[in-house]
C-alpha cells in the first residue's frame, strides 16, 4: 500500500466513542489506521467528573477545545480552559478533573502509536504529606502548561502558526501547534514527519497530490504518513483554524524537497 492511499480524512461524528466513567473516549486516529508515530484522541468529560490514566513509552500532548478543568501530572494542578495546552511526560500518572458546569473537551495526541491495551487506569495517589523518600522524585516530572495567546505567532506566507509543545519545553517525541489558514490553497508540500490534524473552525477542502479528496469542517480529522504531497484549502470567506500535532519533532515550516 503507497504513502498516497494511507492518508486519511475522517469526522469525529464518524468515529465510535468508547465509553468511559463520566465521559467518552473517540480514537482519531491510531495503529488501526496506519499510524507509526503519533495518535490522537478526543475526549469528552462530564460535569463532576474525573479521569485518571498511565501510560508506558508515549509522551502526551493536550489542547482544551471546551470547557474548564484541572489537569494533575503526578502531583502538579494545572487549571484550564479553552487555548490551553498541556505536555505531560512518559509515564507520568495524569487526571483530566472537570471543574465546570459544562464538558470539558479535550483533544490530544500521543507519541509514538502504542498499543491501546498499553493505557491503564492509575492508581489511588497516596496521600504523603510529612513524608519524605529518596526514592519519590517529583521534581524530576516536568508538566507544561501553554497558553496559545501568549505565543508569537510565526508567519509562513499568508499562513501562521503558534508553536505550543515542542523539544523546548522537554517534549521530545513530537510538537504540537495550531495554525490559521485564510481564504485560498497553498501549493502542494510534504513534510519529513507524521501529523496528525484537527480542523477547530472554519471550512475547506483537503488535496492529496493535485486531486481534491473530501470537505472540511469543524472536527474533521486527517492523518498524514510521512512523505504525502498534500495542502489545506480554505473554501471560506472566514480564517480556518487548524491544531496539529507531528512526529518525529520539529518545525511545522519542515517541508521535504520535491522529487525528481
Amino acid at each position: 500500500m503507497s504513502v498516497q492511499q494511507r492518508a486519511r480524512l475522517r469526522h469525529q461524528t464518524e468515529i465510535a466513542g468508547v465509553p468511559l466513567d463520566g465521559g467518552v473516549l473517540q480514537w482519531l486516529i491510531d495503529r488501526d489506521l496506519g499510524a507509526e508515530h503519533v495518535m490522537a484522541y478526543r475526549l469528552a468529560l462530564e460535569a463532576d467528573s474525573a479521569l485518571s490514566h498511565i501510560h508506558i513509552g508515549a509522551e502526551e500532548v493536550l489542547y482544551i477545545l471546551e470547557g474548564t478543568g484541572e489537569v494533575r501530572v503526578e502531583g502538579t494542578s494545572h487549571e484550564v480552559g479553552a487555548g490551553q495546552a498541556v505536555f505531560i511526560p512518559d509515564g507520568a500518572e495524569h487526571t483530566y478533573v472537570n471543574t465546570g458546569a459544562t464538558p470539558l473537551v479535550v483533544v490530544g495526541a500521543m507519541a509514538p502509536a502504542i498499543d491501546l491495551g498499553d493505557i491503564h487506569p492509575a492508581m489511588p495517589r497516596l496521600d504523603l504529606t510529612g513524608l519524605s523518600s529518596p526514592a519519590l522524585d517529583e521534581a524530576g516530572i516536568a508538566p507544561t502548561m501553554m497558553d496559545e495567546q501568549q505565543v508569537t505567532p510565526t508567519l509562513m506566507g499568508e499562513r501562521s502558526f503558534r508553536v505550543l509543545v515542542s523539544p523546548e519545553v522537554g517534549c521530545r517525541q513530537m510538537t504540537q501547534f495550531t495554525g490559521v489558514i485564510p481564504t485560498g490553497r497553498a501549493p502542494l508540500h510534504a513534510h519529513p514527519h507524521e501529523e496528525a490534524v484537527y480542523i477547530l473552525s472554519g471550512t475547506g477542502r483537503l488535496w492529496i497530490e493535485d486531486a481534491p479528496v473530501g470537505k472540511l469542517r469543524a472536527g474533521s480529522v486527517v492523518f498524514f504518513p510521512i512523505g504525502v504531497r498534500h495542502t489545506l484549502e480554505n473554501t471560506g470567506r472566514e480564517d480556518m483554524k487548524v491544531l496539529g500535532a507531528f512526529s518525529p519533532a520539529g518545525s511545522p515550516e519542515a517541508k521535504l524537497p520535491p522529487s525528481r
